[in-house]
């Protein structure tokens, strides 16, 4: 029961740190599809996710941007997890989702592809 308001603070912080943090730097790269490549050929789950963080705009692209990250995260862990872990990590991915699952708007998709991210990042610093 209290999991549901903790995920949705924990979000709502992450996603004003991560505007902080994107005021201080910019991305290296401008448009949409190079900004999904850039953070696609990042070599660590690290990498990948400090990218996106530079990049993000606090709108739709950023759900694109998080399944490049997903992918480039998700092939250094998602293999060596046990079904338990692997059950954990679906139910951190589902419940950045929730909070957001019958809102409108860019910033919202925003802000649940900032958590998801968040967590394959905690995730690949596991394994």
């Amino acid at each position: 029961m209290l999991r549901r308001p903790f995920m949705f603070l924990f979000a709502i912080c992450y996603f004003i740190q991560i505007i902080a943090a994107a005021d201080a730097m910019d991305c290296p790269i401008a448009g949409r599809q190079t900004r999904r490549s850039l953070i696609a050929s990042a070599q660590t789950c690290e990498e990948a996710a400090r990218l996106f963080r530079l990049c993000a705009t606090g709108a739709s692209l950023d759900g694109k941007l998080a399944l490049s990250v997903g992918k480039v995260c998700e092939k250094s862990f998602l293999a060596k997890l046990p079904p338990k872990e692997r059950d954990a990590y679906q139910a951190a991915i589902d419940a950045c989702n929730a909070p957001y699952i019958h809102k409108r708007g860019t910033l919202y998709r925003s802000a649940a592809a900032h958590c998801r991210v968040g967590v394959m990042a905690d995730f690949a610093k596991g394994y």
